[in-house]
């Protein structure tokens, strides 16, 4: 999958209030010197596997919520200093994201996995690259707090620099 980076002027919606927070910083999005990884392509199991993870974490949430959720699981695998660096890694690790069967993703699901892969490490992606949590009815105790959005709070490490 070749990804392009977009403007937001070139979105077809207007972006939700909480995304002024955003950290204007490209993602690091291949490995330069086997250390840094600033490329990943994603296979189709991986795909269908992040959209079943999306489904079972916020298939019943709006868009922005979903697309959110992807760019979590996104922004893990962009940090292999702090989380397996594959799409399967981050969502199999243990304790941290369901993938029971919820049926079937949804169109709605499907394009929010679609966009957050295509703006992923440009303007339009919908968090910053900082944000690694989130979870229903609070912000984590031990994290800096960035959004609610739809039911969900995200979450970024304390040692982040978001505004």
């Amino acid at each position: 999958m070749i990804l392009e980076l977009m403007t937001c002027a070139m979105l077809m919606k207007p972006l939700p209030e909480w995304r002024s927070k955003m950290i204007w910083e490209p993602a690091q999005i291949i490995y330069d010197n086997g250390t840094n990884l600033i490329a990943y392509d994603i296979t189709d199991e991986e795909r269908a596997l992040l959209e079943r993870c999306v489904m079972s974490e916020a298939g019943g949430e709006s868009y922005d919520v979903q697309e959110a959720v992807a760019t979590v699981i996104l922004n893990r695998v962009f940090a292999p200093d702090k989380f397996n660096a594959t799409i399967t890694g981050v969502i199999n690790a243990e304790g941290q994201f369901s993938t029971h069967d919820n049926g079937e993703p949804t169109v709605s699901v499907k394009l929010a996995v679609h966009n957050a892969l295509q703006y992923y490490g440009g303007a339009c992606q919908c968090i910053p690259s900082q944000i690694y949590y989130f979870r229903s009815g609070h912000y984590h105790e031990w994290a800096l707090d960035y959004a609610h959005i739809g039911n969900l709070y995200f979450s970024a490490p304390k040692t982040a620099c978001i505004n």
